[in-house]
């Protein structure tokens, strides 16, 4: 009875739940990163050096910040789903307003408020995720959810290819930016819930095994009762600053690579229409690698180990790639491909360490936190590698750059790997037929 429950609970959600969960932030994926397509032909027509172009794409990230601990907060004591449709709305008016925008002063603000729009969606996602998911699956529905990533630069590569060959970078903001939301809310508020006990689409037995298994997970932890304490618990645990900070290392160099690569790859390939396609094969290839890591992890454990062995792959390949030259097209496009999918794949084994090692009461606003300042990694990712340009006239210290970040990251992660073996042994002598991870 149990296997057949389990089963049929793992039909709802990972084909209802998870999947619109993943649409909705391959929506704001896409509004956050079609300027690094655009970026080149704003910075012609506002005269722009690298420096303030990545200023530009990396401004985001301030606003991003501001409602990150809100948000996990408000997720957790209200509701993910209502939060996430009032962001939702918001965001796309905001890309509408980029669109719009007649200056460098009006693009920044609207970059910043599309950052704060924004801002709230992930930690609401990601608590929703915790909500339906136990830690034995949660690896692989964190590596799912970030499939946003290659499938939103699969729809924005070619796509901005196409409409910048054909259009402006106007008519790209208007298209990617506004028409997805109507859909994306549609969807959400349709098919979505905030946790088991609110789906009523599901059979009582089935609502019973997920919240069961979330439950006896909790009850192994520390509980933090009042909402004060659980902002608390979370601003003071270091445990949430460690992953704080590895998560801006990584995001430092993810979104360096990322953000420059189109125009990395403007330099060995030549119309827009070219670099829109050759930049769809890195995340084809993270895609891959984030979905067979994520499983993985979850099959065999050492979740220190997936995410350390992935970092460190990227940063030797960027390191490798900063000494070629834009003549070797190839050479180039294949070590974007190896870089982006190691700079992926780590993502679905280092939130399942967060949502093992932050306490239970306390993940929204601790998602919150880590989420919020690792994205300014965003930021200064973007906004160094184009000060390095400029200092340079080449992109090979900024791979060198990015390379070195990933390398941190995976360093701080490593330095946990006796905190996470202590959790798991203290899981296995509360329940000895745990399988040991």
């Amino acid at each position: 009875m149990a296997t057949a429950v389990r089963r049929a609970v793992s039909r709802h959600r990972w084909l209802r739940i998870l999947p619109v969960i993943v649409l909705i932030y391959v929506i704001s994926y896409v509004d956050r990163t079609n300027i690094s397509f655009a970026i080149p032909h704003i910075g012609k027509q506002f005269a722009l050096s690298d420096s303030r172009q990545g200023f530009l794409e990396g401004v985001f990230f301030f606003g991003y910040l501001i409602l990150q601990v809100p948000a996990g907060f408000i997720a957790m004591r209200w509701s993910a789903r209502r939060w996430i449709s009032v962001l939702i709305v918001l965001w796309g008016v905001c890309a509408v307003f980029a669109s719009l925008s007649r200056n460098f002063p009006e693009l920044v603000a609207s970059r910043f408020l599309l950052g704060l729009a924004e801002g709230g969606v992930q930690p609401a996602l990601m608590t929703t995720i915790r909500a339906w998911f136990p830690f034995d699956e949660r690896s692989r529905a964190y590596s799912i959810f970030k499939l946003y990533a290659p499938i939103s630069s699969l729809i924005t590569a070619p796509t901005a290819g196409l409409i910048l060959e054909y259009g402006t970078w106007r008519d790209l903001f208007l298209i990617q930016g506004g028409i997805p939301v109507i859909v994306g809310l549609v969807l959400w508020l349709w098919l979505v819930r905030d946790t088991p006990a609110k789906a009523h689409f599901l059979p009582e037995a089935e609502r019973t095994y997920i919240e069961d298994a979330i439950a006896e997970e909790d009850a192994r932890r520390k509980p933090v009762d009042k909402p004060r304490g659980a902002v608390r618990a979370a601003v003071t645990n270091p445990i949430v600053w460690l992953f704080t900070l590895a998560y801006t290392l990584t995001l430092l160099g993810m979104y360096g690579i990322s953000m420059w690569l189109p125009t990395l790859l403007g330099e060995s390939f030549g119309s827009d229409a070219d670099v829109g396609f050759a930049a769809m094969a890195p995340p084809i290839a993270g895609g891959i690698a984030v979905f067979l890591v994520g499983r993985s992890a979850d099959r065999h454990g050492r979740h220190v180990a997936h995410v350390c062995w992935t970092l460190g792959i990227g940063a030797v390949v960027l390191i490798g790639a900063s000494q070629l030259h834009a003549s070797q097209r190839w050479l180039v496009l294949g070590a974007m491909v190896i870089a982006t999918a190691s700079s992926l794949a780590y993502y679905g084994p280092m939130w399942a360490m967060v949502s093992r090692l932050v306490p239970a009461a306390a993940i929204g606003t601790g998602i919150g936190v880590i989420n919020g300042v690792g994205n300014l990694g965003g930021f200064f990712g973007p906004y160094i590698g184009g000060v390095l340009s400029d200092l340079t006239g080449s992109m090979a210290l900024s791979q060198v750059f990015f390379a070195v970040a990933l390398a941190g990251a995976g360093v701080v992660i490593f330095g946990l790997r006796k905190k996470m073996a202590a959790a798991i042994a203290a899981e296995a002598t509360t329940e000895p037929k745990a399988k040991v991870r």
